[in-house]
């Protein structure tokens, strides 16, 4: 059984191997951009360079909406910009509000962090320790966490150790996570499946599938859906709560973000019944002593979701969509994901050297986007990472191709590299 324990010091070896790597794209200017200015899609550098970047997360372009804005400004002249007290303690009207708007939306009972990290780092050691009251263990569980899941999941392993033994699996494989829920239960543990709904640097993963497995097996799938939320449902739930089957949603539970699409700030935890939020509430160490959220944030979070409960959420949904395909539709198969139902697209590209050059040209011609290089991705399997968005214009996407394909034929770079499709 390929199961994970921890090494002493296993940051310090991954930060050795990733350091010169990572060094190359500052000293290469493409990391660590100073902006001066925002318009939209467009930045301009305190150098006075000015890009349309394809960096950001806000899928939807929710953050510029004037309600989101007034409704940040609002909540701040009201209360404070925070108030420095614990949640279990005082919640003031907003957020109480937000809670109430994300219950409809995300079809549960949710609970809201300071972001989807301080959810997990909260959420899980409840989760691991059996006592969450519609999530019951056997002996202890057994996690089985995607090789290729967020850092903010991955950088727990240690913590997680704790309460049971850590299986690495590819989960967009089902029969590789079929074999180690397998294992789980023959050894007495819940099994429990760690992975993101769509992944920050891969494809779509088989939600519905996972689901299968977590019935069968009597475990649970734990999906971190940042990258789904608001951009899949009709109410914006997000892709792993619309792609699952709804006899199944009892093993799902549901992670998502309000400061990607959304437009707002922070992040959420959706179970299944209101024992298990206030057990959240209660003794989840981030929530409860995690820092006061901003009460901007919430205030916007609020205008945002009474966009999601309004028709007005499909138009953008639409809008999105629309631009997603227009991209697969300019570059085809240079993509390593297209035709896949997520707002991310890659460049294929392989060699960390051939990436650096290949953005360093995207660069002169107008545009910014993000290079993945290791850790982010395996070594020799560096891509460009699009963040595409319904606020993108159609000649900012032409241009993108065209830089694209430019690039390749100058640099004499061989598309593809390894590949990264799902």
């Amino acid at each position: 059984m390929n199961t994970f324990q921890p090494t002493v010091n296993w940051v310090k070896n991954r930060v050795r191997q990733a350091r010169d790597d990572q060094q190359q794209l500052f000293d290469a200017g493409l990391n660590g951009l100073k902006l001066a200015k925002r318009e939209g899609k467009e930045i301009e550098l305190e150098s006075g360079e000015r890009l349309t970047e394809f960096l950001s997360c806000s899928y939807l372009g929710l953050e510029f909406d004037p309600r989101l804005i007034q409704g940040a400004v609002s909540a701040a002249e009201s209360f404070g910009v925070q108030f420095a007290a614990a949640r279990t303690r005082a919640l003031l009207p907003p957020m109480r509000e937000l809670d109430e708007l994300l219950n409809r939306l995300f079809q549960g009972h949710t609970v809201t962090f300071n972001s989807v990290g301080s959810a997990h780092l909260g959420c899980l050691p409840l989760l691991g320790s059996g006592e969450m009251p519609s999530y019951p263990m056997r002996r202890g569980p057994c996690w089985i966490v995607d090789r290729a899941a967020h850092a903010s999941m991955q950088v727990l392993q240690g913590i997680l150790w704790q309460f049971g033994p850590i299986q690495r699996r590819d989960c967009s494989d089902v029969e590789q996570v079929e074999e180690a829920c397998s294992t789980a239960v023959a050894a007495g543990n819940t099994p429990i499946i760690l992975t993101d709904s769509i992944g920050s640097m891969r494809g779509v993963y088989p939600v519905n599938r996972l689901l299968q497995l977590a019935e069968r097996f009597d475990g649970y799938l734990y999906a971190d859906d940042a990258h789904g939320t608001s951009i899949h449902g009709v109410a914006g739930g997000g892709y792993a709560l619309d792609a699952a089957d709804e006899r199944h949603h009892g093993r799902l539970i549901l992670l998502s973000s309000l400061s990607k699409a959304f437009g707002a700030t922070g992040g959420a935890i959706t179970v299944r019944t209101e024992a298990d939020a206030e057990m959240i509430r209660r003794h989840a160490s981030t929530y409860t002593f995690g820092g006061p959220l901003s009460v901007g944030g919430v205030g916007a979070a609020v205008a945002s979701g009474k966009i999601h409960l309004s028709p007005e959420l499909g138009q953008l949904q639409v809008a999105l969509w629309r631009n997603i395909a227009t991209i697969d539709r300019l570059l085809g198969p240079v993509l390593g994901n297209h035709h896949v139902a997520s707002p991310i697209r890659f460049v294929r590209v392989g060699a960390e050297r051939d990436a650096i050059s290949l953005a360093q040209h995207l660069r002169r011609q107008g545009m910014a986007v993000t290079t993945a290089l290791f850790p982010v991705v395996a070594k020799g399997e560096a891509i460009l990472r699009l963040a595409i968005s319904a606020s993108h214009s159609q000649r900012q996407l032409e241009c993108l191709a065209n830089a694209v394909r430019s690039g390749f034929d100058e640099l004499g770079i061989r598309q593809g590299g390894r590949g990264h499709e799902q």
